[in-house]
């Protein structure tokens, strides 16, 4: 689960989020909704401790996103909207080095086992097997979008936090995504960002909506359609962004 409680960010005098409280729940996708701008990547990276809040908490699993930002970082994967890569690795190599660093404090030989599992594992769901040997500049973006998501599993984490993770990818690649994102979180707490109210059909069981860094709706999709009055989610969006 993921908790935030009047959690505010501040960039020196500039208010990014304001007071914003909701939570995404266990063994669900929660969209979380807005415009360019709306505050919905600073909100991802506090869940993920990348950064601290400026007023109020972030817990994840219970646990203080400030307080112990290792344990959080340790339960949580991450997908950004740009992932960025060792642009000259091999999608194996890089994936090795991924294993590597997250189970870097594992007994050696629980660790070789942990590392060819979990590789393997990553590959297989991730639909990796045909570029394992190619360098990370020479993969496509659907390519690059699922090695993102290989590495953000890897370690098996509780707690998936996606920014707008089918940007860029064309119909078939996000048939494929959405399979994917849909598959984990059977038993993942599943958190993603996105502008786009196709992906909050197909995907979501809940929805949180922001607007100019303030929350302005939260609950299941026909709840969001209760509050506005609409009869579907991209006019409902619409309405929120104009209160």
């Amino acid at each position: 689960m993921i908790e935030l409680v009047n959690f505010s960010k501040n960039y020196g005098s500039v208010a990014a989020v304001s007071d914003v409280s909701f939570s995404a729940n266990d063994s669900k996708i929660t969209g979380l909704l807005g415009a360019n701008g709306a505050g919905k990547t600073t909100i991802l990276k506090a869940i993920c401790a990348i950064h601290y809040a400026s007023g109020g908490s972030v817990l994840v699993d219970g646990v203080s996103c400030e307080d112990e930002p290792l344990k959080v970082k340790s339960i949580t994967g991450y997908v950004s909207e740009n992932p960025r890569f060792y642009e000259n690795f091999t999608v194996s190599d890089f994936l090795k080095f991924i294993a590597d660093t997250r189970f870097c404090n594992a007994d050696k030989a629980i660790k070789a086992k942990t590392i060819k599992e979990r590789t393997g594992y990553v590959v297989e769901t991730c639909s990796l097997n045909d570029v394992l040997s190619k360098k990370i500049a020479a993969i496509s973006k659907g390519y690059r979008q699922r090695l993102a998501f290989a590495a953000a599993i890897m370690h098996d984490p509780k707690i998936l936090v996606l920014d707008e993770p089918v940007t860029g990818l064309d119909p078939v690649q996000i048939q494929e995504m959405r399979a994917l994102i849909k598959s984990m979180s059977k038993d993942k707490t599943i958190l993603l960002s996105t502008h786009l109210m196709q992906e909050v059909s197909a995907l979501c069981d809940e929805v949180v909506i922001l607007t100019k860094g303030k929350l302005a709706a939260a609950g299941t999709p026909d709840e969001i359609l209760a509050k506005s009055g609409k009869d579907n989610l991209e006019d409902a969006f619409l309405y929120f962004n104009k209160i």
